[in-house]
């Protein structure tokens, strides 16, 4: 349930998936006291305003870790020399602070009692906790402290937070006093955010650079009927291409030519509500058959003018899986000038044919005919695909045909659904 939240959150960003950890973190602690709901708002809201509460990608967790430990360094520099020395102010040291939200260091409840300060205070709460958390060792035990690396550091804090005689409430009262300037030495709002800014550099230069090669996992499907979906190497790859915020997300199949018929006018029928959808084409040519298809960013409704937008995309799933995103020529030059109208035909939608990506000379990129039995491709501006059933392969038979609309998994609400197209 955790992962489907942050899954389902963070599909709109493209952060980076080391860093995912953090807002399941925070995702469960939450619902241990809240209905869904109220969590998947307070996570929302958290993702809205990034900078006020958590590093969202590699670059901001490094520059983060950087601005701690300078703050340290500045405020008690005797316990900076030690825990430079172990690692601890490493970015992988800090964990426990900055991915964990202290609760591998502090008791559950008070981590609890802490995620109320921090609902209210943000970024500010977790460096002026982390700082106060450093005065539990005095300046005398250091010296005598085993240090092996940055975990034994932090078992040092746990020891003496896990402690009988540790009040956390006392903690926060000091932290935070009624009376007198105490508050001021901790770095304020303004103060963090300006140094992180001035870390990004050093982030950038120092972060290593991290390659996913997880294979994506396959999005999945609703119904048994479906034919052209249930490959599992095809829904993998179209998980992949899909657009982030709609990765969290199951294929419902609306039409399909074994079940409605074979006509383009059923398929405008069963799809003129649906936005965001996914046509599957069983391409056949002579002795072999590839998977290809089209993602459309608007309804598929009969129209005189093309319409759509740059989140159109062609593809191949199988063999040989290609997606051809759409993207704007910047040149300026003037033969690029009289080839936009035909490079913005994202959808094409007409009675007697549909299509996707168009060229000056009417051909495009994906076309069907009325009767969804031949389908012809070729390279379209904008999309700068290859034929897609393989190359040299500008038409082609039509086997299957299927077109899936995306239902969200957190809710199961059609996404994009309109009831009065």
């Amino acid at each position: 349930m955790t992962s489907l939240f942050v899954d389902a959150q963070l599909g709109v960003h493209k952060y980076s998936l080391e860093h995912l950890q953090l807002w399941k973190c925070l995702a469960a602690i939450l619902l241990t006291h809240m209905p869904e709901s109220y969590v998947f708002a307070s996570i929302r809201e958290m993702i809205n305003d990034t900078s006020n509460f958590l590093p969202m990608s590699q670059k901001d967790y490094y520059s983060w870790c950087k601005t701690y430990a300078l703050f340290v360094k500045r405020m008690v520099p005797h316990t900076y020399k030690v825990m430079e020395s172990c690692g601890a102010l490493d970015p992988q040291g800090l964990d426990p602070i900055f991915k964990r939200f202290f609760t591998t260091i502090l008791k559950r409840e008070d981590v609890l009692r802490f995620m109320d300060v921090y609902m209210l205070e943000g970024c500010k709460a977790i460096f002026r906790l982390a700082l106060s958390l450093l005065k539990l060792i005095v300046k005398k035990e250091l010296k005598s402290l085993l240090l092996t690396d940055a975990q034994s550091w932090w078992n040092e804090i746990r020891y003496r937070t896990l402690d009988p005689s540790f009040s956390f409430q006392k903690h926060l009262d000091k932290m935070y006093p009624k009376y007198g300037n105490m508050g001021k030495r901790y770095p304020r709002r303004h103060i963090i955010g300006r140094a992180n800014k001035f870390h990004e550099k050093w982030a950038r230069d120092n972060m290593p650079v991290y390659i996913d090669q997880t294979p994506p996992k396959p999005i999945s499907y609703t119904s048994e009927k479906c034919l052209l979906a249930k490959r599992a190497s095809v829904r993998s790859y179209l998980a992949k291409w899909l657009p982030p915020s709609l990765r969290a997300t199951k294929l419902d199949l609306v039409y399909s030519t074994e079940i409605h018929g074979r006509s383009l006018a059923s398929l405008y029928k069963e799809c003129r509500r649906s936005k965001n959808t996914i046509v599957l084409v069983e391409a056949m040519t002579g002795n072999t058959s590839s998977t290809i298809g089209m993602f459309a960013s608007c309804a598929w409704n009969i129209n005189p003018s093309p319409y759509g937008d740059g989140e159109c995309f062609l593809f191949r799933a199988n063999p040989n899986p290609m997606c051809f995103n759409w993207m704007p020529d910047c040149s300026g030059d003037m033969d690029a000038l009289e080839s936009q109208a035909a490079r913005e035909q994202f959808m094409v939608a007409r009675n007697d044919f549909i299509a996707m990506g168009a060229n000056t000379d009417g051909t495009n990129g994906l076309r069907l005919d009325q009767e969804l039995v031949k389908g012809e491709s070729y390279p379209a501006l904008g999309f700068d695909n290859e034929p897609l059933p393989g190359r040299n392969c500008n038409t082609f038979d039509v086997g299957v045909l299927e077109v899936y609309h995306l239902i969200r998994e957190v809710d199961g609400k059609v996404i994009g659904h309109n009831k009065n197209p």
